[in-house]
Formats: structure tokens, C-alpha cells, sequence
């Protein structure tokens, strides 16, 4: 079977909104990916990086070791996780912000 990418139609942009964190040069200073548009889409999705890519990184990594659908369960469940975790909140916390706190 040929791994699809993730479908991010219902998607809050969770991985995106805490890619900053990780990723600290797609920083736009409030851990956001500088590359999310308003409607939480990828502006450069042709081109993102490797660690966005599930298609990729389930090729590289994980297509000798799980199935797609498992692939696919696993990365549901860890979109399900953020969401549970509350550590997105609906107004972004700026540098400025969390320096105070």
C-alpha cells in the first residue's frame, strides 16, 4: 500500500503551532512555524522541511517496520495527544509575554 500524506483537513495546525519549540529557525517568535498561513496551511509545503514530510520520514524510517495504517494511527493519535495536552492556546504567547511570566 503507498503511504498518502496525513490528513490535515480538521486539522488546528497543533504540529505547527509548537514548531517552534523544535525547530527554533522556523521561530515567527511565538513558537509558530513562520510558515503557517491564517487558514493553517503550509506556505511552503512543496518544499518544507524533512520533519514535516510524514510521506518521507515513514519511507526513511518506518516502511520496514510498521504498515501504513499503523503510520497513520500513530500520527493520529499524536495530533489527539496535543489536542489533550492543552499546550496550544488560542492566542499565541509572544517573547515578550513569556519572559514576564
Amino acid at each position: 500500500m503507498e503511504v498518502k500524506p496525513i490528513d490535515c483537513s480538521h486539522c488546528n495546525a497543533l504540529c505547527c503551532r509548537v514548531f517552534g519549540k523544535i525547530m527554533p529557525e522556523y521561530d515567527r517568535g511565538d513558537c509558530v512555524c513562520k510558515y503557517l498561513t491564517d487558514d493553517n496551511k503550509c506556505s511552503i509545503y512543496e518544499n518544507r522541511p524533512f520533519i514535516c514530510n510524514t510521506v518521507r520520514i515513514y519511507n526513511k524510517y518506518y516502511k520496514d517496520k510498521l504498515t501504513v495504517e499503523q503510520w497513520n494511527e500513530m500520527n493520529n493519535k499524536a495530533c489527539e495527544a496535543l489536542n489533550e495536552a492543552e499546550i496550544v492556546r488560542e492566542e499565541p504567547v509572544h517573547k515578550e509575554e513569556s519572559k514576564t511570566k
